[in-house]
């Protein structure tokens, strides 16, 4: 399936997913399950803004949600190049949908919610160099995504 693709469990409620330049139908969403299998939420990242026009599309910001279903409000960090991080019609568009954080390589993202944690871990990050601005789209970005409930941080 398109998800098992692109995302490779190495642990219970861990996982690397890999975005590439061209993947227009990026997006990954995970279930949160106790071993006994009921739901405890769910996390993703998908494609927040591109940039410029024609196809492949040019992904300039992605965005990583974590959904607690003891939580009414689901977390949300948008993840933005350089170029869209510093634009600042970028981040009016941007700034409803959570904080925005400008990506760099091994920076830490942590979102929480009533009952869970989200840690993200910028493992792997290069930009586009077409026509367009100076590292404002994603050549690849490569995510490690661990997800705990805050009750087996012991």
């Amino acid at each position: 399936t398109k998800f098992q693709s692109r995302v490779f469990a190495t642990a219970n409620l861990h996982n690397i997913t890999y975005y590439v330049h061209g993947d227009n139908l990026y997006g990954v969403s995970c279930s949160i399950d106790t071993g006994s299998g009921d739901l405890l939420g769910e996390y993703g990242v998908g494609v927040s803004e591109t940039i410029g026009v024609g196809d492949p599309k040019k992904v300039t910001a992605l965005e990583i949600w974590l959904f607690d279903k003891n939580d009414i409000k689901t977390a949300t960090k948008v993840l933005m190049s350089r170029h869209a991080y510093a634009d600042a019609g970028i981040r009016g568009r941007l700034e409803a949908k959570g904080e925005l954080i400008q990506v760099e390589a091994q920076k830490q993202i942590v979102l929480e919610t009533e009952t869970l944690q989200l840690l993200a871990t910028v493992v792997d990050l290069q930009y586009g160099d077409g026509a367009m601005p100076e590292e404002s789209y994603f050549e690849r970005l490569t995510l490690e995504l661990a997800v705990w409930r805050k009750s087996d941080q012991g």
